[in-house]
């Protein structure tokens, strides 16, 4: 089985002095290639361009200059090119050419970077090489030079895979933002960790399109796709089926990310090329390991530790952190469409640091960590049951981490739900937090269509979105573990209805309820259950829930920073336990993270802010009892039912 690369953290000086020389402009070396300007192209010179055809090795192809289009976007002048060389006939330009550099004179005019589709000769156009160093290197970084240590304590197979490759690269942390408030806002309009797991979308439903996510750019208003010059980057996926393969695609595509099943995974390789070259392939790794998914395209220009390519954004997102590869061409696919390259990563060479209009650029001195992600499968009972496990490193990026996660255990356990068979499973599931303790947990969730109803469920994923968007602290997540037991077998229960037996509730007593429950099949069996009532709820009427313990509501008032973000966290029910809640009818008050209860109304009135401050938010308070469950439960009910008054 392939393990993926995992990198060590340098000592801290050398980082240290890593990350202040990477927040300082440099001047281009003696040796940068030499620019030919922007002011000097004329329609009809002719020239070469350099792109991988083939293998990692770059080859010539001629073209001929048709023109310049002033402001194709904004101050940004694209120089319209042609081709007629004989390589170029059959595919014409194809995606994952982008960012090959085009020549005149012998000097590095352009960045091919953009094309049409169904076109019947190579035409598009080029992003002048000094409009991609004017925005790359003019723009100044924002990041500090704070250094942490990158991977924290590797444990397992990190480590043998750490070992086994040995330290090779300087590796630091570059810097990590956490969310703004309007990006919380969009995860959780109450601020409550309730409020941001249910904007994940429903516990047993697929969440991955539901997570907060960067604003796509602007796509080119009004015509066909055939009359628009347009970019897009080809995302290699290697290790995914047809279902998982289908929801990534879905998540990438306003971005103008083409997802295609073109290569493999790829990986290390001491045969493999170790610097970027003008004209070779350059890969920005998303997902790498048993599982791949790659942004694909060519280098423009390189300057010592300096690398510009693509000739046209990625996201759009500015300053952006991501390691990139060097890439082996396999072969070009040629399409009546469009063309697109058939590639795979090879060895880590450096960093992304910036995605901007005009280019994608990387500096070569530094490693971006990823989040690894070890999952483990077992599917059936007894000798026929089948074991395996997939590892994988995930981008860590706060808006992308958690949908990539979650694709990469979709796509796991979906090998063993083909046939969208009764399944139940036990799920463990372990987020290692850098600087705290692991959070572990239990899920035990039913599916008849499989994998989707069985990861959205899992809250290991889930917790990854709040924990990477939280607006407060940088949360540097270590690892995540899933474990996945499936079982062919039918063991659930809807719960169609909660009786009180004795319709009345005494304070100060427990209480066996009655959880009325549909199984398969269509039978029905009742399950009696405790509940503990509070003298504090005597003389009340109050709501009586039921509902499993991963989808009850948590106890615990809304964060106010990471500690109370990841206590709150903590608080989250295991999936195999029935949680019976009652709620009373009368307000506390949230403060500072702190839930206060049973409060007179006059301290109520006080702690009201008369302002917007959020120091102090109604709370309603709740008596919950848990206990456990023979089977996975689906649902919830709830009543109103009175609690006698104490006599006197």
């Amino acid at each position: 089985m392939h393990h993926v690369h995992r990198v060590v953290a340098v000592a801290a000086s050398l980082a240290c002095a890593l990350a202040v020389s990477t927040w300082q402009a440099r001047p281009a070396s003696a040796d940068a290639p030499e620019i030919f300007p922007l002011s000097k192209v004329k329609k009809g010179q002719k020239g070469y361009g350099m792109t991988t055809f083939s293998g990692t090795t770059p080859e010539r192809f001629e073209f001929e200059v048709v023109g310049i289009a002033k402001n194709f976007l904004p101050k940004l002048d694209i120089i319209l090119v042609k081709s007629d060389d004989p390589k170029m006939q059959v595919s014409g330009f194809w995606q994952g050419m982008s960012g090959s550099p085009l020549y005149i004179d012998g000097k590095v005019a352009c960045a091919f970077s953009y094309g049409f589709r169904f076109n019947k000769v190579p035409l598009g156009g080029c992003t002048p090489i000094e409009a991609m160093k004017k925005e790359g290197l003019g723009t100044p970084r924002r990041g500090s030079p704070d250094v942490v240590e990158t991977q924290g304590k590797a444990k397992g197979k990190a480590k043998a895979a750490v070992k086994k490759a040995g330290a090779s690269a300087q590796t630091m942390t570059l810097p990590i933002q956490v969310a703004t408030a309007d990006e919380w806002k969009q995860l959780t309009a109450s601020g409550t960790v309730d409020d941001a797991f249910a904007r994940l979308g429903a516990p047993r439903e697929p969440w991955l399109l539901s997570t907060p996510l960067p604003a796509p750019p602007a796509r080119p208003a009004g015509g066909d796709a055939d009359e628009t010059m347009t970019a897009s980057v080809p995302l290699a996926l290697a290790g995914f089926s047809a279902p998982a393969f289908a929801e990534i695609e879905q998540l990438f595509q306003p971005y103008g990310m083409d997802p295609v099943r073109a290569g493999g995974t790829g990986g290390p390789s001491a045969d493999g090329p170790t610097t970027f070259t003008m004209g070779g392939s350059i890969a920005v790794q998303l997902i790498r390991g048993d599982m791949s998914a790659a942004a694909t395209g060519t280098v423009s220009y390189v300057d010592g530790d300096t690398v510009l390519a693509f000739g046209h954004p990625m996201f759009q997102t500015g300053e952006t952190y991501a390691p990139v590869a060097t890439s082996e061409v396999l072969g070009v696919v040629p399409s009546a469409q469009s063309a697109f390259v058939l590639a795979q990563p090879i060895n880590e060479a450096g960093a992304l640091v910036q995605d901007r209009q005009s280019m994608i650029m990387a500096d070569t001195r530094l490693r971006h960590p990823m989040i690894p992600v070890d999952i483990y499968i077992k599917s059936g009972t007894g000798d026929q049951a089948e074991k395996d496990e997939f590892h994988v490193e995930v981008w860590n990026n706060r808006f992308w981490a958690g949908s990539l996660t979650g694709a990469a255990a979709a796509n796991a356990i979906g090998l063993y739900l083909p046939d969208r068979d009764n399944i139940t499973a036990r799920i463990d599931s372990t987020v290692n937090i850098r600087g705290a303790k692991p959070i572990k947990f239990v899920d035990y969730l039913y599916s008849n269509e499989g994998a989707g109803g069985i990861v959205g469920g899992v809250r290991g994923l889930r917790a990854v979105v709040p924990l990477l968007l939280n607006p407060w602290a940088p949360v540097a997540i270590d690892s995540v573990e899933v474990k996945v037991d499936l079982r062919y077998d039918t063991n659930y229960g809807d719960i169609a209805e909660i009786r009180v037996p004795d319709g009345v509730l005494q304070p100060g007593k427990t209480h066996m309820i009655e959880v009325v429950l549909d199984t398969y099949g269509g039978k029905q069996v009742v399950d009696k259950i405790p509940i503990e009532v509070p003298t504090s709820l005597a003389g009340q009427v109050v709501q009586l829930e039921v509902v499993p313990g991963d989808s009850a509501r948590l106890d615990a008032a809304p964060p106010v920073d990471v500690d109370t973000l990841i206590a709150a966290i903590r608080q989250l029910l295991p999936g195999d336990v029935y949680a019976a809640t009652l709620y009373a009818a009368d307000e506390g008050v949230a403060l500072d993270g702190i839930a206060v209860r049973d409060l007179p109304p006059s301290a109520l009135d006080k702690l009201y802010p008369g302002t917007g401050s959020q120091r102090a938010q109604a709370f309603r308070p709740m008596a919950r009892t848990t206990s456990p469950a023979s089977r996975v439960i689906n649902g919830g009910a709830s009543i109103m039912v009175r609690v006698a008054a104490i006599k006197k």
